[in-house]
């Protein structure tokens, strides 16, 4: 199971990183249409060679309604706020709020409890992100893209997020998870095209890097990692697996480092450290 959770924390980090990569190729909410279409489809024919059952009727608007709220609209808030000047360390922090929220929206809606212990880890974990985005932070606070709209967009985002993962323990969690995963792609699909839309996104440059960059999308970051939270969600605590998405960002900022040549200093990777220690005091709890 270790092995699986490390695997999570890599490819979500990979996300952030994909996000860098497809500027000049692909228009973000272009890139997330087609890459949720994709993985609907992938997921509607794993699930029909593997004669898995689908929901009932009646249970389609709940599957329906996680797909939009984890992957559309939580992703769609967080690239219209971006591109709309909000930085992406500030967004990166906001969405440190997460596991805390998850962790309340999950006390108040399935009473999934928490240990003290836990709790201080995920305080930890937010402390150590705080760390690994404050040069970027510095730099941000004279930022004209923070207004009251784009970090009311990053608030939307994240509290998307967070009931969509909250959402996945409730009643859904019994349900076939290729057959679900097909439905909520599909239904993602449908809001990020609404995203593409209002945004007026269309750049798509027919070159094979656009190409390998939606593959990789819908089979590494769809298929394999959004896929894998879900399957954790259904096997673990939701605040559990959400505290552990606080080693992303730190993770990318070291990928970048690799990738970008970006510069990483000493409080940061000393944030990497504290945000892998409050995981470990929340995971053992």
């Amino acid at each position: 199971m270790a092995f699986l959770y490390g695997l999570l924390v890599l490819i979500w980090s990979a996300g952030f990183i994909t996000g860098k990569l497809i500027v000049g190729q692909i228009d973000p909410n272009v890139f997330l249409s087609i890459r949720f279409f994709c993985a609907g489809l992938l997921f509607l024919t794993i699930a029909l060679i593997l004669r898995r059952p689908f929901p009932k009727l009646k249970e389609l608007p709940k599957h329906i309604l996680a797909g939009m709220l984890m992957n559309g609209f939580y992703l769609g808030f967080a690239y219209v706020a971006i591109a709309k000047g909000l930085p992406a360390g500030m967004m990166a922090l906001i969405g440190a709020l997460q596991p805390a929220l998850v962790t309340i929206l999950a006390f108040l809606l399935i009473k999934e409890k928490t240990s003290f212990r836990g709790i201080v880890g995920i305080l930890v974990g937010m402390f150590g992100l705080l760390m690994v985005v404050s040069p970027a932070l510095e730099l941000n606070m004279s930022h004209g893209g923070i207004t009251g709209l784009t970090l009311g967009l990053a608030c939307a985002a994240i509290l998307a997020l967070s009931l969509g993962v909250t959402y996945q323990k409730m009643s859904i969690s019994s349900s076939d998870i290729f057959s679900s995963m097909a439905i909520q792609n599909l239904a993602a699909s449908v809001v990020s095209c609404g995203f593409m839309l209002f945004l007026g996104e269309h750049l798509f440059v027919m070159e094979w890097q656009s190409f390998a960059l939606v593959a990789w999308g819908v089979v590494v970051l769809s298929g394999g990692g959004v896929f894998l939270m879900v399957w954790l969600l259904r096997k673990s605590r939701a605040s559990q697996v959400s505290t552990l998405l606080l080693l992303a960002p730190p993770l990318a900022a070291i990928g970048s480092y690799f990738i970008f040549d970006e510069t990483m200093t000493l409080i940061q990777l000393s944030g990497f450290v504290v945000t892998i220690g409050g995981v470990y005091l929340s995971r053992k709890a």
